[in-house]
């Protein structure tokens, strides 16, 4: 029985490596993406159509299950399982305002009514207003940001050439809030208005005309989710819903929509104004329909209305009489918004207009910012510059892990400061980096930050500060939820559309269930999508320099001088130099905080190091270290270390490099590798290993080969 378990455990072994270690063949792991009803409309029309209409949101974003209210603070089951020290509750300005019956942004702060002229940026204007707002709430600062540039910044076609990674799109045609989410995030912008003024026209300009000195970045931004209405013949709202196809229809309750809302207000309340979409075209919803410029409210009661103008919610008014909307269509129930349009401030109320609660776009595209910093890092890495326009993810399932490699220029001295995610759902993240290579198992990277229940958008999250010393480096996302589904955010092309130019890193984005089998996100398919065109959503910023990993450590005080003697009168007869006893030399020491070092010998260094990376992670007071090969032989810092190799310290005490896995000691892992080990395990009186390539194949370095180091070196073939 025992041989046929050993036989056994091969077999199972060696089926997992010819498999390439994915576990998302079966039809229980398939990717699949929630498309919305609007989307499912937008395939079915014209090229001509096409280009002319803005592509509407793909996947659907649902209000959170489970919402109680208690004391204007929001909890729902994921909450209440993250502990407590790690929750920050909602932080309000002064009073709990968004239980006020009605509140203005403009008596809290200053408001720039702006003016679009005959541009169609709309929706530059109203995101460049939420960011300004945020800033003036949260900052105390005034500033006023240039939508030209947003606008500009979003295009493909200049004068003097193509911007290769930009979206489909010229200026003049229009753009979405999440357009504008993207150039805040990306590093592209803002750009204060001073530096790149508007103009009146549409006209093409130079690349070089972008090149302006960026002002702020979003540093977290908000989605919420969208409610879409349906009418009966009356008029009067017979459902709301989350505007899913008939596969991913939900129906919301009052009460849930009464929710939401509350939401938008501690939004606009604390963290300033939030983008918002209507069919501003749709003249005979205007309260003064002879001069609609001269109207004071809106409501379109026509539920295949198409968004053609973006607006900025300000405020609201839950008494707001629903005898003001004298258009074509009256709501059922008081209560509006108060929104800033971008005409100036000679139209409609100063510049402002009430769009009621029961308008049909009015709680459909909502985007917020929660925070924003002035440039705080020295570079970005990201595969995403346009943002995200979908999300997909496997059913029946809580949790799962994201993964981006990046590469890097091995010259630089960096440090990781932070990550940024776009995500699509309320989610808890924990975020793990491996800082010398491309392995994404988990147990290859260090956790460097845990996060509370975040909105739907985009979060720039702090971390643990982390040097980075590989040519390439990896950030592993870790994303829970109280959902029935393990989404993630993506950017992907589709055809004929405004995201149709962009062009995806094949190889760079995994994903996995439970962060130790990965698989490419370019290697699935899902009906309609080509995913060799999809990147994750992961960014990484950088400072140049490193940081002190070992501060945690005490500092060693100095030595205390000696007292120094009084010069003695030169004495022709007596020596210069009396003889005094040697001070014995100081010892040499080594440690580190990434290998395991034992005796003479340091283990847990991964394949493919470089002697030069490996040195990076030492700390020591010799004045010399120098590595040679099994035939003594020096070696160079470029050369990969191997199985073996010795280290000589200037006190002359030599240790021996012992390289994770590498049984064959040429550095790297092969099934070579695992072969040797699964033999000792199996019949270790046949094919025992001794001496450095026991201690190779001792992954866990604790002096036995066990089926844990099996597995080991598993999860470590997985991925290469």
């Amino acid at each position: 029985m025992g041989r046929l378990k050993k036989i056994y455990i091969y077999v199972i072994l060696f089926s997992i490596i010819f498999s390439n270690f994915s576990v998302f063949a079966t039809d229980e792991y398939k990717l699949t993406t929630n498309l919305t009803e609007d989307y499912i409309r937008w395939q079915s029309i014209t090229e001509k159509e096409k280009k002319e209409t803005l592509m509407p949101r793909i996947s659907t974003i649902d209000i959170p299950k489970n919402i109680v209210y208690s004391n204007g603070i929001k909890y729902n089951q994921l909450r209440q399982q993250v502990k407590k020290s790690e929750f920050k509750k909602f932080s309000l300005v002064g009073e709990n305002k968004f239980e006020q019956t009605k509140f203005n942004l403009k008596d809290e702060i200053d408001l720039n009514v702006k003016q679009q002229g005959i541009t169609n940026e709309c929706w530059a204007f109203s995101l460049t207003s939420v960011l300004e707002t945020n800033l003036a709430l949260k900052q105390k600062v005034l500033k006023t940001f240039s939508p030209r540039h947003m606008d500009y910044s979003l295009i493909r076609t200049f004068i003097d050439g193509i911007s290769e990674d930009n979206l489909n799109r010229e200026a003049g045609i229009g753009g979405l809030a999440q357009f504008g989410i993207a150039y805040l995030t990306n590093g592209k912008g803002a750009v204060l208005e001073s530096d790149m003024p508007f103009e009146n026209n549409e006209n093409k300009i130079y690349l070089s005309d972008l090149n302006k000195p960026v002002d702020t970045i979003a540093t977290e931004t908000i989605v919420f989710p969208e409610i879409h209405k349906t009418y009966s013949n009356d008029g009067v709202i017979s459902s709301y819903t989350n505007g899913g196809n008939l596969n991913d229809l939900k129906t919301y309750t009052t009460e849930e929509v009464e929710a939401l809302r509350k939401e938008i207000k501690k939004h606009i309340s604390t963290y300033g104004a939030i983008s918002a979409v209507t069919a501003g075209n749709k003249k005979e919803y205007y309260s003064n329909q002879l001069d609609f410029s001269k109207s004071v409210a809106y409501f379109c009661n026509d539920a295949s209305a198409l968004r053609d103008h973006a607006v900025t919610i300000v405020g609201w008014d839950d008494n707001y009489s629903r005898d003001n909307f004298t258009g074509e269509a009256k709501p059922k129930n008081n209560g509006a918004y108060i929104c800033l349009n971008s005409y100036g401030d000679k139209v409609f109320d100063n510049g402002y207009i009430y769009i009621s609660y029961e308008d049909s776009l009015i709680e459909t595209y909502l985007y917020g910012i929660k925070s924003a910093s002035e440039i705080d890092y020295n570079r970005i890495y990201q595969y995403n510059p346009t943002g995200s326009n979908t999300s997909i993810g496997i059913d029946n399932r809580s949790k799962g892990y994201i993964a981006e490699v990046f590469d890097r220029d091995i010259s630089k001295q960096e440090n990781l400061k932070y990550i940024g995610i776009d995500i699509p759902s309320e989610k808890s993240l924990k975020i793990y980096v491996n800082p010398a290579g491309n392995n994404p198992v988990v147990s290859a990277c260090k956790l460097v930050a845990t996060t509370e229940v975040l909105s739907a958008g985009y979060h720039r999250i702090p971390i643990e500060e982390t040097n980075l010393t590989g040519s390439t480096f990896t950030v592993v996302v870790e994303e829970n939820s109280d959902s029935n589904r393990f989404d993630f955010a993506i950017e992907i092309a589709v055809n004929n559309s405004i995201y149709s130019t962009i062009v995806g890193n094949p190889g760079k984005s995994l994903y996995s269930i439970n962060g130790y089998n990965w698989t490419t996100l370019a290697s699935q398919k899902i009906v309609g999508f080509d995913l060799n065109t999809a990147d994750m959503t992961i960014k990484a910023f950088t400072l140049d320099g490193y940081v002190n990993n070992n501060s945690e450590e005490p500092e060693v005080p100095e030595e205390p001088k000696e007292p120094e003697e009084p010069e003695e009168p030169v004495n022709p007869d007596k020596p210069e130099n009396p003889d005094k006893p040697e001070e014995p030399e100081k010892e040499i020491t080594i440690t580190s905080d990434k290998y395991t070092i034992k005796n003479t010998d340091i283990y847990k260094i991964f394949h493919d190091t470089s002697i030069k990376n490996f040195k990076k992670n030492l700390v020591t007071n010799s004045t010399s270290i120098e590595f040679y090969d099994s035939n003594n032989k020096s070696l160079s810092e470029t050369e990969i270390i191997k199985n073996g190799t010795k280290m000589k310290l200037s006190d002359g005490k030599i240790y021996t490099l012992i390289v994770r896995g590498d049984t064959n000691c040429d550095g790297i892992l092969t099934l070579v590798d695992l072969s040797k080990i699964v033999g000792h395990y199996g019949d270790e009186s046949k094919y025992g290993l001794t001496g450095d390539i026991f201690k190779a194949a001792d992954l866990n370095v604790d002096g036995k080969i066990t089926l844990t180091d099996l597995s080991q070196m598993v999860n470590l073939l997985g991925y290469l």
